[in-house]
């Protein structure tokens, strides 16, 4: 079996929510442009492309998060 086919099996088994996240991460993958191996600001492509979730305060209490056992507002 080829890898599309076997991708195309593991979707289809996918409820029809699970198979719209995986349809937006596909498409988001065919917009990308692969990065440049070495190039300056590489890291600055990939955070940008980061689809990170956190708390509303993340950025503001990032110490916390992460260096402290307990993270703040958690």
């Amino acid at each position: 079996m080829s890898t599309s086919e076997t991708i195309l099996e593991k979707a289809s088994a996918l409820p029809p929510e699970q198979q719209a996240t995986v349809l937006q991460f596909v498409e988001s993958l065919s917009q990308r442009t692969p990065p440049k191996s070495g190039q300056p600001g590489d890291w600055l492509e990939v955070a940008l492309n980061a689809n990170l979730q956190g708390p509303p305060d993340w950025s503001e209490h990032l110490d916390d998060y992460l260096y402290r056992d307990t993270p703040h507002g958690l």
